[in-house]
């Protein structure tokens, strides 16, 4: 690694171990090797930049450091079949690097936004917090919702003709017929995605990414783990929807032999031809190339929309992609799980950015 890109995971490094400041995005979580984890620290975008840019022409094999490694000779080595490219390979932005290596543990941030964090007054700190405090969502409302995305309905319903593999939704959906029709066609209307762009799929690959997009447009049963963003295309998106380890399993299985040539479809591709083709530079390798285990697949194919549970089928705790609808959907006792969970936590969660201002409004006012 160039000395210039190493010094930035030195820093990152010390950061990390050394930094008493990162409390606002410690997370919970259960892990062998530690109980707790930051998530989502805004990091500069100057520092992002210059980490990116200092790394860019360096080499990885991997665009998310955490997982997925071959330890078997005691230190991180590259996985069977995966690829060393340049950094800019795996992350073509500096987004993509300080938010994916890491697994999300940094979130890049705009410059006028960080100067802002610090210039606001105290009053209007306190009015924010506890804007912030009133506007989480209820567990009412996180229930027999649809996502504020392009295709979606306003309110799911029935919908008796859905076709094909979306069918499983039409006595309760958020997506309309003429979506599950599309959501069957190897380059669509709904998003000019070509599922073949390193040749022909195998179909038993294909149809999971057909039900893929039939849960994402279709479901009202996701709404535990719909988040805010700021897309063109959408308001809303999901993160980490918990599904059961089966289904990513057999996702995985039937994909392995058929070719990608990114491991993130989210973003970083050529889109002068009006539907996706692989970005100079890249290669067409098989599945298992980039992503060697069924985790690398669930999780990085779409930014962590979804997450592998260590849950089963019929438990009640991961959400299903396939089900058989004569039996009812599995997926809404799962929401109602999540979301009383949510509601629960809700109180001492909201509690905390408010008392975070507070002192933070000490803190000025001793200083102004």
């Amino acid at each position: 690694m160039e000395p210039a890109c190493k010094r930035h995971f030195i820093q990152d490094t010390c950061l990390y171990e050394c930094s008493p400041n990162l409390g606002p995005w410690i997370r919970e979580v259960n892990q062998r090797w530690r109980k707790e984890r930051v998530l989502g620290v805004p990091l500069c975008k100057e520092d992002c930049q210059s980490w990116w840019e200092d790394c860019r022409t360096s080499y990885t094999c991997k665009s998310n450091w955490h997982k997925g490694w071959n330890w078997t000779s005691g230190y991180n080595q590259c996985p069977v079949k995966a690829a060393c490219h340049r950094f800019d390979f795996y992350f073509p932005t500096p987004a993509a690097l300080c938010n994916e290596i890491w697994s999300h543990s940094y979130k890049e941030i705009g410059s006028s936004e960080t100067g802002m964090a610090w210039k606001i007054t105290p009053l209007l700190c306190l009015l924010v917090c506890v804007a912030a405090v009133g506007a989480a969502r209820p567990g009412t409302q996180l229930l027999n919702v649809c996502m504020n995305a392009r295709y979606h309905k306003e309110k799911p319903g029935p919908e008796d003709k859905l076709h094909g593999q979306c069918s499983p939704w039409k006595k309760n959906a958020c997506c309309f017929v003429n979506t599950s029709i599309e959501a069957h066609k190897d380059i669509s209307s709904l998003y000019r995605f070509d599922w073949d762009h390193c040749g022909k799929m195998e179909p038993a690959c294909k149809r999971h990414f057909i039900q893929d997009t039939c849960l994402y447009e279709c479901s009202p049963n996701l709404g535990p783990w719909i988040r805010e963003v700021n897309q063109s295309w959408r308001k809303e998106r999901i993160l980490n929807v918990p599904l059961c380890k089966e289904d990513c399993q057999s996702w995985w299985e039937d994909c392995r032999t058929s070719y990608t040539c990114k491991s993130n479809w989210h973003r970083g591709w050529d889109w002068t031809s009006g539907s996706n083709k692989c970005p100079t530079g890249t290669i067409c390798r098989t599945f298992e190339a980039y992503f060697p285990t069924p985790a690398a697949l669930c999780e990085g194919l779409w930014s962590h929309s979804y997450k592998l549970s260590n849950y089963s089928r019929g438990s009640g705790r991961c959400i299903q992609m396939w089900f058989d609808p004569a039996l009812g959907n599995p997926n809404e006792e799962v929401a109602r799980f999540y979301a009383l969970a949510l509601t629960a936590e809700a109180w001492p969660q909201g509690i905390r950015p408010l008392l975070l201002c507070l002192a933070l409004m000490l803190s000025l006012w001793l200083h102004d």
